[in-house]
Formats: C-alpha cells, structure tokens, sequence
C-alpha cells in the first residue's frame, strides 16, 4: 500500500527522531559539568548554555510563519528564564523565503532585529479577515503577532533577540543519519552501525530517562557511548550478544537426529541432552559466522580455540579412561561417559578471541562443532564414550 491515509503519523515520529538526533549532537558536545534536557524548557536543551527549538519541516520560513514566532511566544513565556541562556536557536530544515525579511537575522544587532519584526507586524496591521469584513477579530496569525511585538514584553523581546540566532537548511533526517555515521561511527563494524545508531536513541528516550525528568548529564552519556562502542567496535572485546529464541526456531529436529554430534550422544545415553546441545551448537555456529562476516576474526582464529579444546579434551578423556580400565559392564561405562560429559561442560570457559565473559552455550556448542568432525586423522576423532 503506497497510498497515506489521514491516520498515517509516521512524520511526527521522524520529526522525533530528527530531535533525538539534535540533541544527540549536543550531548558529544557537553561539558563534564553539564547536562541536557529533552522537552522541559523547549525541545533540547543545554544547561547554561544552549536552548534550542527544532523545527522539522519542509515548507519555507517566511515572515509571519508559525515557526518563528511561536519560537519567540515560547521564549517570551514569565516561566522561561532567557537570561540563563548564552544562546536561543531557532534550527529548521526550512530554507528562508525568497522575500522574506529575516534573511541576515544572525548578522543584526538585536535593535535592527526588532526593526525587522516591526515592519512585518505593521504590515499585519488594518488587514481585514478572512471575508473582508473590518468588525471581525484578528486572525491567529495576527494574535500571535499582537502578543510577541506587545510593548509591555519589550524589554524581554531585546534580551532574547540578542541571543537569538536561526540556522535555516539544516540538515535533513537522512543526512543527519548520514553524517552521524562518518563523524562517530569509524570505530564501529559497518554491519553494526543501525544497531549502534537505534540502541543510541532508544537510550536517548528511555522510559527511566523521561520518568525522572528527560535529563541526560555528561556522565550518563558518555557511559552509555562506552557500552555501545565496547559491544559494536571493530574489534570488539564484549562476547556477541545473541537471541537464543529466534535460533530455537531454526533448529530442525529431524536433521538433527542424522548428525554425527547427536550419534555420539546417543551412544553414551545422552539422548535428554540432545536438544540443548543442538542448541549450543547452532549457537557457536551462528556467533563464528557473524563474526566472520563483521571482518572480526579469522579462521586462524577458530582453528586455534578448536584445536586447544581438542587436545584438553583428548587428555581429559585418556586420564577419565584410565579410571574404566577394568570395567566391562556397559551400563556402567555409558553412566561414567555421561558424568564425564556433564563435567566437561562444568569447566571454566576459555575466552575466545580476548572476548570478556565467553559464554559457556557458546563453549559447549565448541565441543559439538568438534564432535560433529570426521577427522581425516582417526586419532584426532572426539569421543564422550569411555571405551574404544
């Protein structure tokens, strides 16, 4: 369905994320003594610094429009403290009208700024309404006028126009994405880089954060920065994070019944274990082929975890072996072999690749992989069975 219909509210919700990531910007740039604020004072804010009123729109900033002078209402408002603020930013991705008189605004003083919202006001001035009639009351347009330009605010009006500035054609939505990406994301795996951008935002309007007020102070950012690069970056050193759920769903049971792995748990009795380890397995398998693909490790890299187990496991299984050496019942072998096999998976994990807090699902589905193997090498075949 190509067609939008009235209820179709996607664009406030970009006009959010076009916030989000304004406020974004802002955070890289706070002080450590700073904080900032999402919707509190106005749409992002800076303490002691930066108030700002984003404007996410596509139609241009003329003289009367909304945009700017709602902006100044707002500012204008007895609750607002202007003074606390070095700078008033007005940022659209609105271009200025042809001939509009704003044009320039940053380069004025804020007595020339108010000779400009002069003339736009006289010039609303004695305008009939809409029918043509003089007896009918001012537009909204006009109200809005009437209340910014009010002697009675005048000295305030000054104090916010010298610290009022607008940045029209400011950067769409994709070309903020598109930016943010080149600027902060060179650490990061390029296949990561939405997950990086969406984990970001989505911390940017927790539930938690706007619960306690929507204040996000420097250390709050910057702890968050760290976790996502630590779990993003290119060489990574936090273990992938996986969803067990959706790789449960691709385990095929009537495959696996067939697989070398199942074969020699089957042998020891292990049959209760299989669809765990079939698990594990599919887990150390998704994880090795992810990581390959993001460029993080290399095939000498498994090659190096899978051959240290082999042998540990190997040593482990001769020493267990020695211990079964005058035992012929086979009841009492498979019981031997399956205490064996639920004490292997008891060991400490060995990191893979210098990851932090290698999963034990992930070690486990190591053995599985090696279990799974048909060796060119016999003596190099893994075996959980106590007996030859």
């Amino acid at each position: 369905m190509d067609t939008k219909l009235p209820v179709d509210a996607t664009h406030l919700f970009k006009a959010l994320q076009y916030q989000l990531l304004v406020a974004v910007d802002h955070c890289y740039a706070l002080e450590p003594h700073q904080s900032l604020w999402l919707e509190v004072y106005g749409d992002v804010t800076v303490s002691s610094k930066t108030q700002v009123e984003v404007k996410f729109y596509s139609d241009n900033l003329s003289d009367s429009h909304s945009n700017f002078w709602n902006t100044l209402k707002n500012w204008l408002h007895e609750g607002f403290d202007h003074k606390a603020y070095q700078t008033l930013l007005l940022l659209t991705t609105q271009d200025y009208s042809a001939q509009t008189a704003l044009k320039g605004w940053n380069e004025r003083t804020a007595l020339e700024k108010l000779g400009v919202m002069q003339k736009i006001f006289d010039a609303t001035k004695g305008k009939l309404g809409d029918d043509g009639r003089d007896d009918v009351k001012p537009s909204k347009s006009q109200t809005l006028l009437q209340y910014v330009m009010a002697n009675e605010r005048r000295d305030d009006l000054l104090e916010i126009l010298a610290r009022m500035q607008i940045t029209t054609g400011a950067a769409s939505l994709e070309e903020r994405i598109h930016n943010f990406k080149t600027i902060h994301l060179k650490p990061i795996r390029e296949s990561k880089y939405q997950n990086f951008i969406d984990d970001l935002l989505g911390f940017m309007c927790g539930t938690e954060l706007v619960r306690m007020g929507w204040k996000i102070t420097h250390k709050m950012f910057t702890d968050r920065l760290s976790e996502l690069n630590k779990l993003y970056m290119k060489h990574p050193s936090t273990f992938p994070p996986l969803d067990e759920g959706a790789l449960k769903e691709l385990i095929k049971n009537d495959e696996i019944e067939s697989r070398v792995f199942a074969k020699k748990l089957r042998e020891i009795g292990a049959e209760s274990r299989l669809p765990k380890a079939a698990l594990h397995l599919l887990i150390a398998e998704h994880t090795i082929s992810q990581l390959y693909e993001e460029g993080v490790i290399f095939k000498s890299d498994v090659d190096r975890y899978l051959s240290n187990h082999l042998v540990k496991h190997q040593d482990s299984r001769d020493l267990a072996m020695l211990d079964c050496e005058d035992i012929t019942c086979e009841k009492e072998l498979k019981t031997r072999s399956m205490k064996f096999y639920l004490a292997c998976h008891t060991l400490a994990v060995d990191q893979f690749c210098n990851f932090e807090n290698t999963r034990t699902e992930f070690r486990n589905g190591i053995y599985h992989m090696l279990a799974d193997e048909q060796p060119e090498d016999e003596q190099d075949t893994f075996h959980w069975r106590l007996w030859n």
